[in-house]
């Protein structure tokens, strides 16, 4: 142990040895170990396979300049303002707020609620203080419509379409802040690379580009806000799909096909309506991510047939009539899984017209057919044999003759 005297004569030098250190607080040492040690053990789960998702790397150093500058407090003064426009953080003091904070002060004021920690980050030339406060459970709200369950299919034309067992069919509209705003990016981002690093008319442009993309942000997040408050506050049930955001980038293609990914930011929904769900008793359910709710005809379950790979109108087999595929999809997964049969891999699928095949011919004995969503390739014999038949291929042996080794049955 280190001797009380050795502290003492430490913190009567430390004016000497770190003049600085009085200006700081200390949480701007202490949140940055504490995510320095979170990081570290992200990186040590992932690289044990205790940890689900994407894969955690080793923490690296981040510049100063790449950094997003934010401080975590979690000690000190730290209270809203009775006027609802002031915010006061330790050793900082007190910050004017833009937005009004009558939501949190008054659950304060009446002591329902208790702040834990204040996060101050520096964004787009401004600060956003991000309050972080336990709160009384509130009493459980029931939604409008408690019996009646909505299937909400996520898109880019359409932001969501909302299919209820009511009969009712809802569209929302995608905002695209980036896409409508891109021009104007453009336009902004040339005039600042034509200015002097520095220079006030750098600032200037600067800022004109950090306002478009708070706005882009903001927008963002406002529609997904109303639209996962919307569906919580009105269906008993909702159901959701399991999407892989990283691998709709991937099969896009085009690079501005990819940017409307990013752009929708589809991710943000699951999260926000998983936590309202708490409020109203919502029921979430999350449907297979391999169910073909935009591939198979909700009027007579054929296989739709696609003119282009992203179009919105889809052809069925059967009628030669159109189909909205995102409308389609929302239907299909509103019966999801009381009117669908097991699939493979796990899968959840409703049944297929016995004269449809699963590539358009003719099944065989009048069963269904699956399609396995896995990465290995079937022969054409195979694919004609029966469901009973075991599937042979001759293997060499050490001797130099061939043995038949059964390799599995054909779906």
């Amino acid at each position: 142990m280190e001797p009380r005297g050795a502290t003492q004569k430490v913190d009567q030098n430390k004016d000497e040895v770190a003049p600085w250190w009085r200006a700081n607080s200390k949480e701007a040492y202490s949140a940055g170990i504490t995510d320095l040690v979170r990081a570290l053990s992200n990186w040590k789960a992932s690289k044990s396979g205790r940890r689900k998702g994407k894969r955690a790397g080793f923490p690296r150093f981040k510049a100063k300049h790449r950094d997003q500058g934010r401080v975590r407090f979690t000690t000190g003064a730290m209270r809203l303002g009775p006027d609802r426009r002031s915010i006061v953080v330790p050793v900082i003091g007190t910050l004017r707020s833009k937005e009004n904070t009558r939501r949190l002060e008054r659950h304060l004021r009446k002591g329902n609620a208790r702040i834990l920690s204040m996060t101050v980050a520096e964004r787009w030339g401004r600060l956003f203080v991000s309050v972080n406060y336990a709160i009384r459970t509130p009493v459980r709200v029931p939604p409008a419509k408690p019996g009646v369950r909505a299937r909400v299919d996520l898109g880019l034309r359409t932001l969501a379409t909302v299919a209820g067992t009511d009969g009712e069919v809802h569209e929302i509209e995608n905002p695209a802040p980036l896409r409508v705003t891109l021009a104007t990016r453009r336009r902004v981002g040339r005039q600042m690379s034509r200015r002097i690093p520095g220079s006030k008319a750098h600032e200037r442009a600067k800022a004109k580009l950090a306002r478009l993309d708070r706005r882009a942000v903001h927008l963002r997040r406002e529609a997904w806000h109303q639209l996962t408050h919307w569906l919580v506050s009105a269906y008993g049930e909702v159901v959701i799909e399991d999407l892989s955001i990283a691998a709709m980038k991937r099969s896009m293609g085009r690079r501005a096909f990819r940017r409307a990914v990013s752009d929708a930011a589809l991710g943000q929904f699951r999260p926000m309506l998983t936590h309202k769900s708490e409020r109203t008793g919502t029921r979430v359910v999350v449907g297979d991510r391999w169910y073909p709710s935009s591939q198979i005809h909700h009027g007579c379950g054929c296989q739709l047939l696609a003119p282009a790979k992203l179009a919105k109108l889809l052809v069925c087999q059967v009628t030669g009539k159109l189909v909205d595929r995102d409308r389609n999809a929302a239907l299909n997964l509103r019966d999801w899984p009381d009117h669908a049969s097991c699939g493979p891999v796990g899968a959840t699928a409703p049944a297929v017209s016995s004269s449809i095949g699963s590539d358009g011919d003719a099944g065989s004995g009048g069963e269904v057919t699956h399609r396995r969503r896995r990465g290995r390739k079937t022969t054409g014999a195979c694919a004609r044999a029966a469901p009973s038949e075991a599937r042979t291929k001759p293997v060499p042996d050490r001797g130099g003759t061939s043995k038949e080794v059964p390799i599995g049955e054909c779906n």
